[in-house]
């Protein structure tokens, strides 16, 4: 688990901004119910073992019982923050990615992918003029000239089981620590530490991955896990339709 893997996230989103701005030229955790607590006494919550052994598996078990999760969190590396914001679906997908301040919102039905053309994504592309209005603002699909290779690019990132399979499937291969009891966003959790970082995991089975962490490298948070949501192909009139399309 180098890092928590944490770079991997940064490696997809980087692909994914390479291939848009090459061909863009035309020629947190859900709250859950508040446990009971006493209003005397602060103690953590009582939660099931979990072995530090198994920590890995029962992560990567859990994640295989559900069909979608939320991502959000920050990423910084070699001098580059990347900001994270993803829904993942079993067969859609959608968010946004901000990395030093060029935003890039994505959206995935079926094997369309889509990435919305902002005023920072347009500039960065070098887009000419006469054509930055046409496009910004417009999303562009993976089957358009011009989004030729997104596809390819987002197969896995916009793809719950190969995004869980990627990044859980590292933790598999840590050694932690034994779990400590806490509680995020009102839900009792385990924390549990390797020479890496932080994982945090729901107390009770299933073993969802609720956080981790890496002091140097940032932090991403998992929620909503097994709720997927309904996520539309844009509406033609925000597809691009100029040259290129």
């Amino acid at each position: 688990m180098p890092r928590l893997h944490l770079a991997a996230l940064l490696t997809a989103g980087t692909l994914v901004l390479a291939c848009t701005a090459c061909s863009g030229t035309p020629g947190t955790p859900a709250p859950a119910a508040a446990g009971t607590t006493s209003s005397a006494v602060s103690t953590p919550p009582a939660a099931p073992a979990l072995d530090a052994a198994k920590v890995g598996s029962a992560i990567t078990d859990a994640a295989k019982q559900a069909s979608a999760v939320h991502v959000k969190g920050t990423i910084a590396q070699e001098g580059s923050t990347m900001n994270v914001d993803l829904q993942l679906n079993p067969d859609s997908a959608n968010g946004t990615i901000v990395k030093d301040g060029l935003e890039i919102p994505v959206l995935r039905v079926g094997d369309k992918y889509y990435v919305r053309f902002t005023s920072s994504l347009v500039k960065q592309a070098g887009v000419p003029a006469s054509a930055a209005k046409q496009l910004t603002g417009k999303w562009v699909s993976s089957t358009a000239k011009i989004g030729a290779g997104l596809g390819e690019a987002f197969k896995e990132f916009l793809d719950y089981k190969g995004f869980t399979n990627g990044i859980l499937g590292e933790l598999e291969k840590s050694t932690f620590t034994s779990g400590e009891p806490t509680t995020l966003a009102g839900m009792p959790a385990l924390s549990f530490k390797s020479v890496d970082g932080t994982a945090t995991v729901a107390a009770a089975e299933p073993h969802y991955l609720l956080r981790m962490a890496d002091p140097k490298h940032g932090a991403m948070e998992f929620s909503d896990w097994n709720k997927p949501t309904t996520i539309n192909t844009p509406a033609a009139s925000e597809i691009y339709s100029g040259p290129g399309a």
